[in-house]
């Protein structure tokens, strides 16, 4: 199925994103007195407005240039107000191909912005009822017999959110 421009990743300057990747580099370690022309500059570049603190601790996480991309791209990701269920299956489609497409991880925040479960793209890999302390679903299920199909994927995120409840 085609997707709407809407609900394609958006279109990165690469050369932007290199920039903002290495000022990102330069401020994230830096000490007190470096960064002030650094975060000024990412901050206009990126439009946005973070302090320096959020810098700190990228550098091991992820690379920059990935961290870059990812900030970017949920400022231009915005929810679409008819996205139809066939689209959100076709989403969770190429979110879940990751090989298939390089942007998955786009497609999952494309997903999460289209749905009124926060963070619905954990559904591809953790079931709704997941729980953490004894890595269980559904009851006692071990988390290997968990295999959603995209239907169900799509089906639970368009529940509401029991979190916002």
């Amino acid at each position: 199925m085609n997707l709407r421009p809407e609900l394609l990743p958006p279109k990165l300057d690469e050369a932007l994103i290199a920039r903002l990747a290495d000022l990102a580099s330069k401020i994230d370690g830096a000490r007190p007195g470096e960064y002030d022309e650094w975060l000024k500059e990412f901050n206009e570049l990126s439009q946005e407005n973070f302090p320096f603190e959020y810098f700190q601790g990228i550098y091991g996480g992820e690379d920059h240039a990935d961290w870059v991309r990812r900030v970017i791209n949920a400022r231009l990701i915005k929810p679409v107000p008819d996205v139809s269920r066939g689209e959100l299956i076709e989403i969770v489609r190429r979110a879940m191909l990751q090989n298939g497409y390089p942007d998955y991880e786009v497609y999952m925040a494309i997903f999460d912005a289209n749905v009124p479960r926060a963070h619905a793209s954990n559904l591809i890999f953790y079931p709704p009822d997941y729980d953490a302390s004894t890595n269980t679903w559904g009851g006692g299920r071990a988390m290997g017999e968990y295999e959603p199909t995209i239907e169900e994927i799509v089906d639970w995120a368009l529940e509401p959110d029991p979190q916002n409840e």
